[in-house]
């Protein structure tokens, strides 16, 4: 299997809202009051990274939402699946009960054409433990492990049985931001590339934790970028590295994270990958989501 993706999902939005039923935990999200955002913006931050990813022979697969469901956060997919070798797709359980409806029949089946085995682990959220897809998991697909910070939306026990069903080394941990509140999604925090990572190193506050997700990122991704409280407030741990249809490697981020990286981590970066960002000020402020959680990886 390869490490990193060449094709892409993506949910355009629809009355992208600040979602009330996440607020709660995602600390990177404000809300809708004291800001003027519009539809209108958001669609054009959702189509500028679109054709920012296909004109760099990025394949972009975008979804429509052809039904009436209350999911604000439907822009952010790759919560609620993921696609492995071997044809699977992985449906999550999800903490929000309205996000728990971007689990659409309709993509389902239209992906069940390429990835007709279905593990489905959403039976988790009758006994309120929640493991919501690569937002909750950030995976090393080449080395088959699978970095995971505790929270409420990531539980141990859904996150031991998917380890086991997957067959990837799992390595937990604890995260907290500079509040010392739990950080919602590892994907905040860690980014994974195939010849470095990105991490927030400060927000793993037991040091055993810490030196073991240090030790495993030098060992198999070689180069770690250590970023700060304030760069990962800015989305520089959400990042995500993919290929195109010529094998050329990229690394897809906001503008807000683009500007908060410093010049030296840049011209690392740059070493063995181009750098690709567009500006997703709405959706990150409102949906407290960046750049990767906007894309689904098709493998």
């Amino acid at each position: 299997m390869n490490s990193l993706a060449g094709k892409v999902l993506m949910v355009a939005p629809r009355n992208f809202i600040s979602n009330p039923e996440t607020a709660e935990d995602n600390y990177f999200q404000k809300e809708q009051t004291g800001f003027n955002f519009t539809q209108e913006q958001v669609n054009e931050e959702f189509s500028n990274l679109k054709n920012i990813l296909t004109s760099h022979g990025i394949e972009v697969v975008v979804y429509n939402q052809t039904d009436q469901l209350n999911t604000p956060d439907a822009i952010f997919p790759n919560n609620w699946f993921s696609t492995h070798s071997g044809g699977r797709i992985v449906l999550y359980p999800m903490k929000a009960e309205n996000r728990r409806l971007e689990r659409r029949q309709e993509i389902i089946r239209q992906l069940s054409i390429y990835y007709p085995n279905c593990i489905d682990f959403s039976a988790f959220e009758k006994k309120d433990q929640y493991l919501e897809g690569t937002g909750s998991l950030v995976l090393d697909h080449r080395n088959k492990i699978a970095y995971a910070a505790l929270s409420q939306r990531t539980n141990k026990s859904a996150l031991e049985e998917w380890a086991k069903e997957m067959s990837f080394e799992l390595i937990c941990f604890h995260a907290a931001d500079q509040n010392k509140q739990a950080i919602y999604h590892t994907n905040v925090l860690l980014t994974i590339a195939d010849s470095f990572a990105i991490i927030c190193s400060a927000s793993i506050p037991d040091e055993s934790e810490k030196q073991s997700v240090i030790q495993s990122l030098h060992k198999n991704q070689g180069e770690i970028l250590d970023i700060s409280f304030d760069q990962m407030n800015h989305f520089c741990g959400n990042c995500l590295a993919l290929q195109n249809n010529t094998g050329e490697h990229f690394l897809i981020m906001s503008s807000n994270a683009y500007h908060h990286f410093t010049t030296e981590q840049k011209t690392t970066m740059r070493k063995t990958c181009t750098l690709l960002h567009c500006d997703i000020e709405a959706i990150e402020t409102l949906g407290g989501g960046g750049a990767r959680c906007m894309l689904a990886e098709l493998f």
